[in-house]
């Protein structure tokens, strides 16, 4: 197991860290998680499912901006907008209940300010356009409630597009005509479009027509291991032709084993084959799966730093995958 040193320490403590992806929403709603109170991190083998943060940990792992997974059921036709909508009702309440803590964030210039003052900031990012009905007039509001990216699937099939894996998988259909239309409409109202989960042909027909700089928020890469959930190194040179970003995900199964070394293998596969500006974090916490040991829970966090540096990757190079990379495409997407 990577056991941090004095020098990761003090790398790790001196970043901004954005976490892309991580699901405390779903653990609040199905378990009533309190994202204020310290839990114990998940004692079982591979963590499995939930337990891996909170707002205590979180903090002592230094992360200093979260993006709340929006996850809502394609089964329930009522679970669309309405069902949205109250999830960040639930993420402006959480704040409001630890004003010292959390604060909803909706630029990088707030994150900043946020991270100065000692809070996490948060934002939200829907996971899969089945949630919006093939409707796009919801958008403004939603935008205006916090949410900061929609990803255009999830495991299943909708009107825009197919997944890479799940109910209506293809890695060789493109975009609907909906998902163009949405697109076009997210960037018109600074929104990020985020490709995880999202076929392979589509997501190089979204990265050949951005208008602003994309993301894949939780992932892997395949050149490390293979895995359903994983992007090849031509959708991260798709990617990074957008300025875009790709967000490292921590689930084993994805990444494969080895724990924070393998994780650092991704974001230095990314760093090699398309640069480190392209490099970034989405953990996946909370997401019902599994988890290495050493990064099982927020506060171990500074395990990967440690693996990163071993790698001989610099200061600089941690920080900017750690957070500044996600500012920069916050900035530039969403205004």
């Amino acid at each position: 197991m990577t056991r941090p040193t004095d020098e990761a320490r003090t790398v790790h403590a001196a970043a901004l860290i954005v976490d892309l992806h991580c699901d405390l929403l779903l653990t609040r709603h199905f378990l009533g998680w309190d994202f204020a109170r310290r839990h114990r991190a998940n004692p079982l083998p591979g963590a499995p499912l939930f337990g891996h943060c909170d707002l205590p940990r979180l903090r002592d792992g230094n992360v200093g901006a979260v993006a709340f997974g929006v996850v809502t059921s394609p089964l329930r036709w009522s679970g669309g907008p309405a069902a949205i909508r109250a999830d960040l009702d639930a993420m402006h309440h959480e704040a409001a209940r630890s004003p010292g803590t959390l604060a909803v964030c909706g630029t990088a210039a707030e994150i900043v300010a946020a991270r100065a003052a000692g809070q996490i900031a948060c934002f939200a990012g829907l996971e899969g356009a089945h949630g919006l009905h093939g409707r796009l007039d919801d958008l403004p509001g939603l935008h205006a409630r916090g949410l900061r990216y929609v990803g255009l699937v999830h495991f299943t099939a909708n009107a825009a597009a197919r997944p890479m894996v799940g109910w209506g998988g293809s890695n060789t259909a493109g975009l609907t005509p909906h998902g163009h239309d949405l697109c076009d409409e997210l960037w018109r109202l600074g929104l990020l479009v985020d490709l995880a989960h999202l076929g392979k042909a589509a997501v190089l027909e979204v990265c050949a027509r951005a208008r602003r700089p994309v993301l894949v928020s939780h992932t892997g890469c395949t050149a490390v291991h293979a895995s359903p959930r994983g992007v090849d190194d031509d959708v991260l040179r798709a990617v990074a032709d957008t300025d875009g970003v790709v967000g490292v995900i921590f689930v084993t199964p994805f990444i494969g084993t080895g724990g924070a070394r393998t994780a650092a293998r991704h974001l230095d596969h990314i760093k090699r084959t398309v640069g480190v500006r392209h490099c970034a974090l989405g953990t996946d916490w909370e997401g019902f799966a599994l988890y290495p040991s050493d990064l099982d829970s927020a506060e171990k966090l500074p395990n990967l730093t440690q693996a990163l540096l071993e790698l001989g990757w610099r200061a600089d190079e941690v920080h900017a995958a750690y957070g500044g990379n996600v500012l920069r495409v916050i900035t530039a997407g969403c205004g």
